[in-house]
């Protein structure tokens, strides 16, 4: 068991310094527990900057890679916007079939970016008065993101 886990996205513009200094805090145990556990989020970019050999000792460490990729098929994409909605509370059905493949396309099946025009589309249903995020509102909003 970690005592403290730390995640820090956008690693890939961390100084030099950060990446060769991190594996000395890391060798910090007690009673055979980690006392820190540090998760980096960034770029591929990230993962061949941590190959180079100035960061061996750290890249040594490193116990799971993981490199996500778009969420391209129709339903898994609509699962995961499911989710994510009603994760933040939503038990409603906020966007229609349509809506949805609009989504997908627009954002090329990349979360951060879904979650960037739908924040966009909620920002213009609000003031409207709407429960749900009809097709045009959310062209709109995919315009704005643009």
């Amino acid at each position: 068991m970690t005592l403290c886990s730390t995640l820090i996205d956008e690693s890939q513009n961390l100084p030099p310094e950060f990446f060769r200094d991190l594996p000395a805090f890391l060798n910090f145990a007690m009673d055979a527990r980690d006392l820190l556990t540090v998760w980096l989020a960034g770029h591929p970019s990230l993962a061949s900057q941590l190959e180079r050999a100035p960061y061996a000792a750290l890249d040594s460490r490193i116990q799971v890679r993981v490199h996500l990729t778009p969420v391209l098929e129709r339903e898994r994409f609509a699962q995961l916007i499911a989710h994510a909605l009603n994760t933040a509370g939503c038990t409603h059905t906020l966007l229609s079939d349509s809506g949805i493949e609009q989504l997908r396309e627009a954002s090329r099946g990349i979360p951060r970016q879904a979650g960037r025009i739908l924040r966009n589309a909620m920002r213009l249903a609000v003031p409207k008065g709407l429960t749900h995020i009809p097709d045009d509102l959310l062209q709109r909003a995919i315009e704005e993101v643009r």
